[in-house]
């Protein structure tokens, strides 16, 4: 009987690896099958794996006819903003537009852009304040990106900040979650769109546009006291890149809508924000400070502009590059002080005042700006 049981425990010590060797093989094959799908087949990657393609050949073309391109870069709201087509054709600016998605976040946004600029270009930062106020979190869309790039060293700026890849990190990332799964099946089943963007929707300057519209809602402002350590990283970096590569390197803030009742709260909001951003690199001067109360002119996002906005927006950074005219910390300090002061002494120049004069000295060196030829 002794020798019966040893020869069953034999037997299931000899078993166990087996299992394990199964499981394990099991884990690899699901592993090997995910990547496969998120690297090939997800309708979001193929679809910025796309953009990118677009964006990258409107830079390259840009730079053999021009010599120099001004590349332009942030998330949604900087590729649903910016038409590269009219700024070349109405304004005699060669850019190009590399928003992505918010989702990849800024090092790998920053990354991107930064790739595919060359010495003497002007590269415009149009990053969303609050993608700059939140955690870098690694995202696993950014890693998805990059390693569907072939270029692993985007996820994390690598070759801008120094940080190593994340080579386990980055190979787990290409795991699609269960919400994207579900969010999938979903759509088979209903026979919807598989992604909400398509190819069409991109024009071959990088400009993206929608017929989708949807509710939108209203800013919630605030002051903001300070940048976190990360971003002031980020932004110190970047200005250094561009000094030793001979980039002009400067700050456009995004337009966003918000309603009439709190444009001038999301104006001082965004003037507190900026004024941090200005100690590392020029802020174009914008005298409507990102706050754009035209309803229609916003699509499905209180970020994303429809094609009448866009074309606002585009011709308003035109003037802003042309003129080369910049805010100064002490000029956003006065328009973020302005409604302390009053509160506090009943005295004060109203903000309206202050950003009706700014509008005013605007105006005219964008007048004289657009007699010129352009500079960029």
């Amino acid at each position: 009987m002794l020798s019966s049981i040893l020869h069953s425990d034999r037997g299931f010590g000899a078993r166990v690896p087996r299992l394990a060797l199964s499981l394990l093989g099991v884990a690899v094959l699901t592993l090997l099958a995910t990547a496969a799908y998120t690297l090939w087949l997800n309708p979001e990657i193929r679809f910025y794996l796309y953009a990118a393609k677009v964006k990258r050949a409107w830079a390259e073309k840009l730079h053999k006819e021009y010599g120099r391109a001004i590349v332009a870069f942030g998330a949604s709201s900087c590729a649903f903003a910016i038409d590269g087509e009219r700024m070349l054709e109405k304004h005699g600016l060669p850019v190009v537009n590399f928003g992505m998605h918010a989702g990849m976040e800024p090092l790998f946004l920053t990354a991107l852009a930064v790739e595919s600029t060359r010495p003497s270009d002007t590269l415009v930062v149009a990053i969303e304040p609050g993608l700059l106020l939140s955690p870098f979190d690694s995202p696993d869309l950014a890693a998805q990106m990059g390693m569907a790039l072939g270029n692993p060293r985007l996820v994390h700026a690598s070759d801008l900040t120094g940080e190593p890849v994340h080579w386990v990190e980055n190979v787990l990332s290409l795991r699609p979650g269960a919400y994207h799964f579900f969010t999938l099946l979903g759509k088979i089943v209903l026979g919807k769109q598989l992604y909400r963007y398509s190819p069409k929707d991109l024009r071959p300057s990088g400009w993206q546009r929608t017929d989708e519209r949807r509710e939108i809602h209203d800013q919630e402002p605030f002051i903001v006291e300070s940048l976190p350590e990360h971003s002031r990283r980020l932004l110190a970096a970047l200005a250094r890149w561009g000094n030793t590569n001979n980039v002009k390197v400067v700050y456009s803030l995004p337009w966003g809508w918000v309603s009439d009742a709190k444009r001038d709260q999301f104006k001082r909001m965004n003037a507190s924000f900026l004024r941090h951003v200005a100690e590392f690199m020029p802020v174009l001067k914008d005298p409507a400070l990102g706050a754009h109360p035209v309803r229609h002119h916003f699509a499905d996002t209180e970020w994303h502009l429809t094609a009448e906005g866009a074309a606002e927006r585009t011709d308003a950074l035109a003037a802003e590059l042309k003129a080369g005219v910049y805010w100064t910390i002490a000029e956003l300090q006065a328009i973020v002080g302005d409604e302390g002061s009053r509160q506090s002494s009943g005295k004060g120049t109203p903000l309206q005042t202050i950003l009706d004069e700014i509008e005013q000295e605007q105006a005219v060196v964008t007048h004289v700006a657009s007699q010129q030829p352009a500079r960029f």
